[in-house]
């Protein structure tokens, strides 16, 4: 008897994973003149999918697939003649042929096996920020993509927005000077985290199949303390404050740069344990920069939790205190400091006089990098590429190493003021294999989620 994951891996292997549609290889659209796309996880963050998706002419929205009935219900009502599904391994195989892509909008720990599947099925892939729970999944998620030849995309709003490449044109033009240092602050979380407990448990809505949403992860009760949306504070399902937004914010500085990964790092946080992901952290990231830093070097400085930096050059106390202004990001040059906030928008010389100073003389540069195809949209930039037969900016091969810069901050929490020495050739840290543990996941896959 051939089971679903030998099928799989044996279709994958007699074509090499390029089960791309034929349309694919080049331009032009699917033979209805629509790419068809499946959403799975209809409700929460897959409703910014559904929107986007509907509201797309060139897009037709295939399948739902959700393990939460009453979470999907609102979409399903107004959409009654999408085809459901609960486990995206069975629409996979009854739905497949009707599908072109994928668009992931689950829990971090599922992002991973859900797009390994879509992919052995040869389906473009469309998966929110951060890209993965672990660095190891972030490399293999590029790797399968590579191998696969399919269009993939991380869900990052601010990419396709205006900020790092204004910032980078900056840069290139000498307006800001070499780089000294980088300070971003959020004041995610807004769900708990901290030294929590594993909840007793308590009765499993007749609408959730608990297992499937489970997915790849150990069993623990269910607990409407995490499902639906606390879960990100949970270190088995989500990856924090800083897997939420880092994803957002350090994109300014990581494409504007090139940042890559840090060759050291140093974190610290407040108490947290092996289930729960702390209320409060801060690192600080060294990165080599001999184009951009300041004496070859940037440093990068990230809080959240409500943490804040006690002084930045050229910002007044008065606006590092008040605080209406909890989510930003500053660059400090050696001749400018610039703001911009998480999905760099908004983006500027500050204080605002300067950038009113710099317009009114021209002073800046123009714009020498392309932009968005959908500024602020990347499910409709992805599906524009699918269909022109290209790579959308937001890729898998940026969104990898960009999620592993974000997720190096979790790991250098768990080793609290001890400066890492981070190797991103070999995915290791140097003389600190307690560290090392944590590139993988901690705990084994259920096996009959893997493909």
């Amino acid at each position: 008897m051939i089971n679903r994951r030998n099928f799989i891996k044996s279709a994958a292997a007699a074509s090499g994973l390029m089960l791309l549609p034929a349309w694919a290889a080049g331009k032009g659209k699917g033979p209805n003149s629509k790419f068809n796309v499946a959403i799975i996880g209809v409700g929460g963050r897959g409703g910014s999918a559904v929107k986007a998706f509907m509201e797309s002419p060139e897009v037709n929205v295939a399948a739902f697939c959700d393990v939460d009935d009453d979470r999907a219900a609102g979409f399903y009502k107004k959409y009654p003649n999408v085809q459901r599904f609960r486990d995206f391994r069975v629409m996979l195989d009854k739905a497949g042929s009707f599908i072109d892509g994928v668009a992931i909008s689950t829990p971090d720990h599922m992002h991973y096996p859900i797009a390994a599947w879509a992919m052995a099925k040869g389906k473009h892939v469309y998966c929110e920020k951060p890209l993965a729970r672990t660095i190891w999944e972030t490399r293999e998620m590029r790797r399968l993509a590579d191998k696969a030849g399919v269009f993939t995309q991380m869900g990052n709003q601010g990419h396709t927005n205006e900020g790092w490449r204004i910032v980078k044109e900056w840069a290139d033009s000498d307006v800001i000077g070499k780089v000294k240092d980088i300070y971003i602050w959020t004041n995610r979380p807004i769900w708990p985290q901290g030294d929590l407990e594993i909840p007793k448990g308590e009765k499993i809505p007749s609408t959730l199949d608990y297992d499937l949403w489970l997915g790849v992860a150990p069993y623990q009760p269910y607990s409407k303390s995490v499902i639906p949306f606390k879960w990100r504070g949970m270190r088995n399902y989500g990856t924090g404050a800083a897997g939420d937004m880092a994803c957002h914010f350090l994109d300014v500085p990581y494409s504007a740069f090139g940042l890559g990964c840090p060759f050291k790092i140093v974190g610290n946080s407040s108490k947290f344990n092996d289930y729960s992901w702390p209320k409060e952290a801060s690192t600080v990231m060294t990165f080599r920069s001999t184009k951009y830093g300041d004496n070859g070097i940037i440093r990068l400085h990230w809080y959240d939790g409500g943490r804040k930096p006690k002084e930045i050059e050229r910002v007044p106390d008065s606006f590092l205190k008040d605080p209406r202004n909890n989510n930003c990001t500053f660059i400090v040059g050696t001749k400018e400091t610039v703001y911009t906030n998480e999905y760099g928008i908004g983006t500027m010389l500050f204080p605002r006089e300067k950038m009113v100073a710099a317009m009114k003389s021209k002073s800046l540069p123009g714009k020498t990098i392309p932009r968005s195809t959908a500024p602020g949209n990347p499910h409709r930039e992805w599906a524009l590429a699918c269909i022109d037969g290209k790579q959308p900016m937001g890729n898998f091969s940026y969104a990898a190493p960009f999620t592993e810069m974000a997720l190096l901050g979790m790991i250098a929490i768990t080793q609290p003021d001890r400066e890492l020495s981070y190797v991103s050739e070999s995915m290791e840290f140097l003389d600190c294999p307690e560290a090392n543990k944590y590139v993988r996941s901690l705990y084994d896959y259920r096996k009959e989620f893997m493909v």
